[in-house]
């Protein structure tokens, strides 16, 4: 397959062609009907030879592949698409282009090659043919393999059809199971490149010639002839039916096909119209930027962190989950500094449940369905940006799409109907028996069956939902360890999790194996051995919130019950978690704390369908839900609720310091009265609690509002002046309370 930079002419094919890369150009398929199955079976039989079979190239999904060289035709009188492009034998294989034809390019493929195609052909008055390949795969790979089976019984009744040309006996005869044909076409700009340059050239020559020839067919020799005799052939049949029956002829497998998408397309109009007028149950929405490997992403939450949107820099547009939220999307893009404009046509009613997918350089419109993730929705149009064309694969849906278009920011400059391409269609067909519910397992566990006794019964499962079938033997207690998979000083992120989670440098010359897992692993703690794996499953989770309750979300109600009682004497905090405060000492309490801590969800992890049965919990929702703040009520401080030892606390914050003071017997009066001041105390100002030792504590929980945080600079001034020793204690410290609290904890207080 050669790959030649410029548009030549080959004599053997009669073919003018396009140059391809199979390195790294597409290689599409393209859309075979019942009336083009003869001419596309005696095409790859009469390349079926030993002698023309080459390595697969490296993009293709084959064995091998045999190239081929095939014409690509202009076809205005296309019934549904003026613009669709023939692949047809090349003209060598004799008779005429109709009855060389052997399929359409899909729409997807049109964008790229149609005007082009096209103007090539009309003004060079040449055939515009492109390479490609018939794909091969391995005959013992096939279950229908049998060397034994001398008898071709089931191809008795066989006969060829789009799905399979070639039967199985002429498959086994060759030697290898025969796959689609593919056609190899650069990218749109380089064709018009290429097309642009050729025509260049050719305008040049003709110019140098001094005998006018007569102007150009435009079309392949014959072929005019042929569509012209094609369609009155055509009239005449269409009429004759028409008078005899009413109809004007036999329904073609297309004509069927698009009738089915119209039909299952329409009952979704009525749907709609009660899904604009019903609530959509986001919360609290808000914008942040966030960076990855300086990949940086401007995304919508809901206050419970779940992603809601993003917006596409540099210019949108912004995607969403649900269209009834662009308003106050928009609102929070705003409130983050996002310079966005409201689209004209934003108060347009009769959008669409669906949801656009931005990438590769085109837009995909999925149609929104419960129970499935958005990957994972099935396609019901795109959109091509750079030439404003929309795509729809069922009428009834044209004017629907359009307006979600125009809702993006955009103005689709032509709508066109086109049937969906293969891989779609296949993806479609899937989507359409999906399972309904997402797995709310995120992450895999490796823990071992003697591990997973610390955890109740009906609970075990979710510790070791998807086994690492790759991971290193385990490693025993007593035999030779085997080399560091993760190795803390060569690795940060495991060096860090280790330290952060129980808050103490890591002994790089101690090994033994993962308490949890048994691989070879490092400690922070004396005899503390935990793997990177499992720290940052603690870390994170391998639950996720789907929102919709199950048996998952019982075995998280237990682990956040279990935490309260045999950790933090209350209902822990987010920050509480990153740090293990079970004295290290009682080694399968440690244990059990750290499985806990799989189990627990993290904000930001939840993974909803499209329509979930609820939203996805906050972390205060997730400890009611467990029953740990029975008696919370909210106030614009917070949630107020009582700690463990009776203490009346304004918000979580307040309770999870004072829970740990409790949980550690650091005896703590609530809400004492500093000394009064003729200037800094004149209202009767009072700490958050005070310590044995006469030190003030307060929990700074609302830093960002400007008349808190002066009361909090006249607190620490007033400490100054009579000599107070106060400590301030933020929400980043709730994970480092026990270095915050060193000194009355060595007290024993």
């Amino acid at each position: 397959m050669p790959t030649r930079d410029t548009i030549q002419y080959a004599p053997d094919a009669g073919l003018l062609m396009i140059p391809g890369d199979p390195t790294k150009d597409l290689a599409p398929g393209f859309a075979v009907f019942d009336d083009s199955v003869p001419a596309l079976r005696t095409f790859v039989l009469g390349r079926l030879q030993k002698e023309n079979v080459r390595p697969a190239p490296p993009k293709a999904k084959c064995d091998a592949v045999i190239p081929v060289r095939v014409g690509l035709v202009p076809r205005p009188d296309n019934d549904y698409d003026t613009s669709a492009v023939s692949v047809a034998a090349p003209p060598h294989h004799g008779r005429s282009v109709l009855d060389r034809h052997m399929g359409y390019l899909y729409s997807s493929a049109l964008h790229v090659t149609s005007e082009s195609i096209r103007d090539l052909t009309e003004e060079a008055g040449t055939p515009v043919g492109c390479h490609g390949w018939i794909e091969l795969h391995d005959l013992e790979a096939d279950d229908r393999f049998d060397d034994e089976d001398g008898e071709d019984e089931d191809d008795a009744d066989w006969e060829p059809s789009r799905h399979e040309l070639v039967s199985w006996t002429e498959q086994k005869a060759f030697g290898y199971a025969v796959g689609s044909v593919r056609v190899l076409l650069p990218e749109r700009q380089t064709v018009r490149a290429l097309v642009d340059s050729y025509l260049a050239a050719h305008r040049q020559e003709a110019d140098r010639c001094t005998e006018k020839e007569p102007a150009p067919t435009g079309v392949e020799q014959g072929l005019r002839r042929a569509l012209a005799e094609r369609l009155a052939i055509r009239l005449r049949t269409g009429l004759s039916h028409r008078a005899a029956g009413g109809s004007w002829g036999r329904e073609t497998e297309l004509d069927r096909a698009r009738q089915r998408r119209d039909a299952e397309a329409r009952p979704l109009l009525r749907a709609w119209e009660a899904y604009r007028s019903s609530p959509h149950g986001f919360r609290d929405l808000r914008a942040v930027t966030r960076s990855v490997f300086q990949h940086t992403r401007i995304l919508v939450l809901d206050g419970s962190g779940v992603e809601v949107g993003q917006y596409h820099q540099p210019d949108g547009p912004l995607t969403l989950v649900d269209e009834r939220v662009r308003t106050e999307a928009l609102d929070a893009l705003r409130a983050h500094g996002v310079d966005v404009d409201t689209p004209e046509d934003l108060p347009l009613g009769g959008f669409p449940d669906a949801v656009v997918v931005v990438g590769g350089g085109r837009w995909s419109i999925r149609l929104s369905k419960p129970g499935v993730s958005r990957g994972g929705l099935p396609e019901a149009g795109w959109f091509d940006p750079d030439s404003g064309t929309l795509t729809v694969y069922a009428a009834p849906l044209a004017e629907p799409l359009a307006v979600l278009l125009r809702r993006h920011g955009v103005r689709p400059l032509l709508v066109t109907w086109g049937a969906p391409h293969e891989e779609v269609e296949r993806h479609n067909l899937r989507a359409a028996v999906a399972p309904t519910g997402i797995s709310p397992v995120s992450r895999s566990s490796r823990v071992t069956a003697a591990t997973q006794r610390l955890i109740p019964e009906p609970h075990r499962r979710w510790l070791d939902a998807k086994p690492d079938d790759r991971e290193a033997p385990a490693a025993k207690a007593g035999s030779l360890l085997p080399p560091l998979i993760d190795n803390a000083a060569e690795n940060p992120y495991y060096r860090r999790a280790l330290e952060a989670l129980f808050g103490s440098p890591v002994d790089l010359a101690e090994r033994g194996p993962c308490r949890l897992c048994g691989r070879s692993s490092q400690s922070a703690r004396p005899g503390l051995f935990y793997c990177h794996g499992c720290c940052a499953l603690a870390r994170n989770g391998v639950l996720r919130d789907t929102g919709a309750d199950g048996a998952w979300t019982e075995a998280i109600v237990y682990a956040l019950r279990r935490l309260a009682e045999i950790e933090f004497s209350g209902p822990p905090s987010l920050a509480q978690l990153d740090r293990i405060c079970v004295p290290s000492e009682d080694r399968a309490r440690v244990d059990e704390a750290m499985l806990c801590r799989f189990l627990v969800p993290r904000p930001g992890s939840a993974l909803l369908s499209t329509r979930p049965t609820r939203p996805a919990r906050t972390w205060t929702e997730w400890l009611g839900h467990a029953g740990l703040l029975t008696d919370g009520v909210r106030t614009s401080m917070g949630t107020a609720t009582t700690a463990t030892d009776g203490h009346l606390c304004r918000s979580l914050f307040e309770r999870h310091v004072d829970d740990f003071l409790h949980h550690r017997g650091v005896a703590h009066e609530p809400e004492p009265a500093y000394p009064r001041h003729p200037e800094l105390n004149t209202t009767g100002l009072r700490a958050d609690w005070r310590l044995a030792d006469g030190t003030f504590v307060e929990a700074l929980g609302l830093m960002t509002k400007e008349a808190y945080a002066a009361k909090v600079a006249r607190k620490r001034e007033l400490a100054r002046h009579h000599g107070l020793r106060l400590i301030t204690i933020t929400a980043e410290d709730l994970g480092r309370l026990p270095e915050v609290f060193a000194e009355h904890l060595q007290r024993g207080h």
